[in-house]
């Protein structure tokens, strides 16, 4: 019987398969389900809540089996580098993680689509998004749709901000044009006290042009207005008595329905005129105070 050929050893059982890493846009897909559930938030009755909210919904769910309902319709699911479910604590890590990658403008998002398919969060807390077993194609597709709509519509979103100036954009561009009047309204009182130094130097007489005050005793140059509604610029333009008032109230002086709106700065250089020596914003608009600009 020594002799008797030993019998073949059964095959060793083959390593299960490694889940496929779940695509970009597919996780893109997700992503914009769960964001639109979570959109209802906007509706809860005490600010901030919104973000508790967002934190547990993240949390709970992915440490209960490693999707929300976003990653459930898109068949993919949230595991450790070890392949080992996500417990509570690293799911709050990777939930909490996930505004690095919101902060860094998103950047820590497209991350995901290189290389191993890990975006920044996942990088932090060690762990990687795969597809569940059994996803066909069609689901893929229709998620990865779904994806290229999540990076489109904030795109499009901030375009229409950027271009009605409403939202960030808006408020950025109302500090902007503020910040524009202010100068122009600290220029126009340079140039007045210009025209009144040069007025006692000249013994009661106003220059003839506002070009007579370039000079060290006076200005460097001729200061720029920094209106809203007109680009920026230092020329000036002459003007008689047709657009003086009468009035010698301070404000009055000018009457904004005889001006051309250059944008630029308009000036009294008639000696005749009621308002001679009189300089004034060339602009027939109304600051962000509701001001006509000639009243200044």
């Amino acid at each position: 019987m020594d002799n008797e050929a030993s019998l073949p050893e059964p095959p060793a059982p083959l390593a299960p398969a490694e889940p496929a890493l779940a695509g970009f846009w597919v996780r893109g897909g997700a992503y914009l389900v769960d964001a639109l559930i979570l959109a209802l938030c906007v509706f809860l009755p005490v600010q901030g809540l919104s973000i508790l909210v967002g934190l547990a919904y993240k949390t709970i769910f992915i440490s209960q089996g490693g999707q929300t309902p976003g990653k459930m319709a898109a068949g993919i699911k949230v595991v450790a580098i070890s392949g080992e479910p996500v417990g509570v604590g690293r799911a709050l890590a990777r939930a909490l993680s996930e505004y690095l990658s919101a902060v860094t403008l998103g950047l820590g998002y497209l991350v995901a689509a290189f290389s191993d398919k890990r975006a920044l969060h996942d990088y932090v807390v060690g762990t990687r998004v795969v597809y569940v077993e059994g996803v066909g194609a069609g689901r893929k597709a229709a998620f990865a749709f779904l994806g290229v709509l999540a990076f489109i519509l904030p795109l499009g979103a901030i375009a229409g901000m950027m271009l009605t100036g409403t939202g960030s954009f808006g408020k950025f561009k109302t500090l902007s044009v503020k910040s524009g009047e202010g100068a122009t309204k600290g220029n126009l009182g340079s140039l007045r006290s210009s025209l009144a130094i040069y007025y006692g130097d000249a013994e009661g007489q106003y220059p003839a042009t506002l070009d007579a005050l370039i000079d060290p005793k006076y200005l460097k140059e001729i200061p720029k207005t920094k209106l809203g509604d007109h680009a920026e610029t230092g020329a000036w333009t002459p003007y008689g008595a047709e657009v003086c008032t009468g009035k010698s109230e301070y404000g009055t002086e000018i009457d904004s329905t005889k001006i051309k709106d250059t944008g630029g700065w308009g000036y009294v250089n008639d000696p005749q005129a009621k308002c001679a020596g009189m300089v004034f914003v060339d602009c027939t608009h109304q600051d962000t105070k509701g001001k006509r600009w000639p009243e200044y």
